[in-house]
């Protein structure tokens, strides 16, 4: 079997990534998936052609051409540092559930993740292949998916807590998305306590039976109300995973202040010689947030012109700001790389445990 393919169950599971709708089943299903995929590419070529129309490309040509060996070594160690934090929370939660795997394992199957992340079509493309292979060598999917659940939702709580925090004491940076903000917040702590509080889980479980039974929405509501049982089923008290929360929270907090590090970091890179430290750390928690939003594959032209829009607001310029998003656009396409490749080797550890003289 050629290297690019995988095992059955990862087969399947990323087959329904790919297409980007898990339920979709039939030939209607598949090209309503075909064509949803083509709209996200256009809509990602066309929010990427349509940031350049703000900058001058000539200026920008410039700014790319000041990185130097020493910045790029900075932003390749950011990055290291970075995944071995995100990897710790991961350890974290693997070892509530009675696991013990080596970091430096996290650390390759989360690059691994950014190769998923960035080549295919769903965002949650790299969590489900991470998992995947986690799941193999612990003997237990439900434990590798759940850990791969949390370590992904505390960081998404995390941003949204960070940037409530900033709307509600009136940073000027957060005008003008304030209610995307609330929005978002709002959501993430409803997650929360759905995940971490069984009582309120089976509650909302409850209430969304009653309200809907007899509803013409109900068939709509079965998605989450499935999603509900199963959370349940795998979270069950949820006594140990409310201990580890804090250490969980704190690693995301280490971790966004990375992402901030790093921002800086490749501001300084392309020669704007004064970011503002204090405005980084309240716009990039909103920029990671509008990235997430699934509009493109892999954010492509929405993050760039985030990192435009919110950069300004720090005192960049268009250009700069941009030239920011596509540094750090090629440091992920770059490590999505060295995920693919280690996503090879994977694969031919895995072929030669099950066909040993092959």
């Amino acid at each position: 079997m050629p290297a690019f393919f995988v095992g059955g169950a990862m087969k399947t599971a990323l087959t329904k990534i790919k297409v980007g709708v898990a339920a979709d089943s039939g030939t209607g299903g598949l090209s309503r998936s075909r064509f949803a995929w083509s709209l996200r590419v256009v809509l990602a070529l066309f929010f990427f052609s349509l940031i350049f129309l703000f900058v001058d490309v000539g200026e920008l040509t410039a700014l790319l051409l000041r990185l130097d060996l020493g910045s790029i070594s900075v932003l390749a160690l950011l990055t290291v540092v970075m995944i071995w934090v995100s990897c710790l929370k991961w350890q974290v939660f693997l070892r509530a559930f009675g696991h013990e795997v080596p970091v430096l394992r996290l650390m390759r199957l989360y690059t691994v993740g950014y190769f998923f992340n960035t080549f295919f079509p769903s965002f949650v493309g790299g969590d489900v292949a991470r998992s995947y292979h986690l799941g193999s060598g612990l003997g237990s999917q439900k434990d590798a998916a759940v850990s791969t659940f949390l370590e992904r939702f505390t960081g998404l709580l995390a941003m949204s807590m960070l940037s409530l925090v900033f709307v509600l004491f009136g940073s000027a940076e957060t005008k003008g998305v304030e209610l995307a903000v609330w929005l978002v917040a709002a959501a993430s702590g409803l997650l929360a306590a759905i995940c971490f509080i069984r009582s309120f889980r089976q509650w909302v479980n409850y209430m969304l039976e009653r309200i809907f039974a007899a509803s013409p929405l109900n068939r709509f509501v079965r998605i989450p109300l499935g999603f509900l049982v199963k959370l349940d089923s795998m979270l069950g008290e949820g006594r140990v995973l409310r201990s580890v929360f804090p250490q969980a929270m704190f690693l995301s907090l280490l971790f966004h202040f990375l992402t901030v590090v790093n921002t800086f970091a490749a501001a300084w890179a392309i020669g704007w010689a004064e970011p503002s430290l204090s405005g980084l750390f309240v716009v990039v928690p909103l920029i990671l947030i509008v990235t997430m939003v699934p509009i493109t594959p892999g954010g492509l032209g929405v993050q760039e012109g985030a990192f435009l829009f919110f950069l300004k607001r720090c005192g960049a310029t268009e250009t700069q700001g941009l030239g920011v998003g596509l540094v750090l656009r090629a440091k992920v396409v770059c490590v999505a790389m060295v995920g693919g490749l280690l996503w090879l080797g994977l694969q031919k550890q895995v072929r030669h445990e099950v066909c040993p003289d092959s």
